[in-house]
């Protein structure tokens, strides 16, 4: 008697540890396949977010015409990155190239005033001689955002005298150039080294782009 109680209750207990196991088991398969599935779709976004890389880092310190021929040439060797196909409508009296991909954006409703992302054109007015001391905007200048620290200080990539160079801008201390011995706003009129010829003063806007890139 005593054991065909025990063989009885070997049986039940054994089917209750056996089933939990199972149980067990196929929950650690499904969380497994779970986080399969997860990581695969972070990926994908993950590729989806960044499906383009331009990098400004190699046109650095090389040379250019000017700071609108810098910005054609990488629109052009990275497939109309900025969508300067049809800028020929655009151009106004002056024959500014920075104007017109200005008056580009202006018309598509891609600029920005106040924030910023790598890979988006920047904007400046009156940096040159004949309309430093004009009150209407002029926009005379152009880059491209490479990264932005910590502190907010923007670093662009544009052509200054010819060369192809880096440069830093910070819209929150607009009137600085250092602040605690580190440069934050670079100036950007010759022989100037006054407040309005730091390039916070002369900012006129952000130009954004319709693609999700990565900047190198």
């Amino acid at each position: 008697m005593r054991l065909a109680i025990f063989i009885i209750l070997t049986f039940v207990f054994s089917g209750c540890s056996l089933k939990t196991i199972n149980t067990q088991s196929v929950q650690n398969s499904n969380l497994k396949n779970s986080i399969k599935i997860d990581n695969q779709g972070l990926y994908k976004n993950y590729l989806k977010r960044y499906e383009y890389t331009l990098n400004l880092s190699k046109y650095v310190g090389k040379r250019a015409i000017d700071c609108s021929a810098l910005i054609a040439n990488i629109n052009n060797k990275n497939s109309d990155i900025y969508s300067l196909n049809n800028l020929s409508f655009y151009y106004g009296k002056d024959g500014r190239r920075s104007q017109a991909i200005y008056n580009l954006y202006r018309s598509k409703d891609w600029l920005n005033y106040h924030s910023a992302t790598p890979g988006d054109l920047v904007f400046f007015n009156n940096t040159t001689k004949s309309t430093r001391g004009k009150k209407t905007h002029n926009i005379t200048h152009i880059g491209i955002v490479k990264s932005i620290k910590d502190d907010g200080t923007i670093v662009f990539l544009h052509n200054l005298k010819g060369k192809n160079i880096l440069s830093v801008m910070n819209l929150t201390y607009k009137d600085n150039h250092k602040v605690d011995g580190k440069k934050i706003n670079a100036y950007i009129i010759a022989n100037c080294k006054s407040a309005s010829c730091l390039v916070s003063n002369r900012f006129s806007g952000f130009g954004k782009i319709n693609k999700d890139i990565s900047v190198k």
